[in-house]
């Protein structure tokens, strides 16, 4: 489905079609094709790079590095309110992006206690900031972040099939319930989306997911967290 995105920011006034402010930030999907019911943006397969990551940072690091991240890709995974200015800036973050490797898909939090319209909504300003910097010419890796189950099929059907998909799994298989929860996720992924490569921040060590690794490529990058402890560790040593 795609629509004319001039239409977005407009309004009929007494029958005639006049501009509006684009205070809902229209100029995200610009270009678009979107999914049949929810008109979640599409990411293109063209968006998304065949190279894996040499390396990646958490944008509330990234934003205040000075040396060179040319080599960097760009994750949100971490509290909201650490990039949340993205989200109401977007514009003014398109220089800092173009200094870098590229993106992993934003990760604005869905939880499957929020409401429904509230998941989706979050899922809608993940997939549409990562269309609009992914048309800006950044290299993007879809992140898969969605809500309850019934609101996955869709989800899917914005995410490009045979290209390289990421999660962020740190802080979220602590437990034997969320490990199975996290198998049942990835296997239905891998079936539906078919990825070369799934990009995991943080690890999936536990044997449950030994089945799952002979089905698909995992490459595991560890958090920036874990390393800058080692280092401080290392320096006291």
């Amino acid at each position: 489905m795609k629509h004319n995105n001039e239409y977005r920011n407009s309004a009929m006034l007494y029958g005639k079609l006049i501009q509006v402010p684009d205070s809902f930030q229209a100029f995200l999907v610009k270009g678009a094709e979107f999914t049949k019911e929810e008109e979640y943006p599409i990411i293109p397969g063209a968006f998304v790079p065949t190279e894996i990551p040499q390396k990646i940072m958490p944008f509330q690091k990234a934003i205040s590095y000075r040396g060179d991240l040319s080599e960097t890709y760009i994750c949100t995974y971490s509290p909201d309110e650490s990039f949340e200015r993205i989200r109401q800036h977007p514009r003014r973050y398109a220089d800092f992006f173009k200094r870098t490797a590229g993106l992993i898909g934003f990760d604005f939090s869905v939880h499957t206690d929020m409401s429904l319209i509230k998941q989706k909504a979050q899922m809608n300003d993940n997939l549409s900031l990562t269309y609009f910097y992914g048309a800006q010419g950044n290299k993007v890796i879809p992140n898969i972040r969605c809500g309850v189950d019934e609101l996955l099929p869709e989800f899917l059907s914005a995410i490009p099939r045979g290209t390289l998909i990421a999660i962020g799994t740190h802080g979220f298989i602590k437990y034997q319930y969320e490990k199975y929860e996290w198998y049942c996720f990835l296997e239905r992924i891998i079936k539906e989306l078919e990825p070369s490569g799934i990009i995991v921040y943080g690890s999936l060590k536990d044997p449950i997911f030994y089945t799952l690794k002979q089905s698909a490529h995992f490459y595991c990058y560890e958090p920036w967290i874990s390393e800058h402890r080692k280092g401080a560790k290392s320096n006291v040593d």
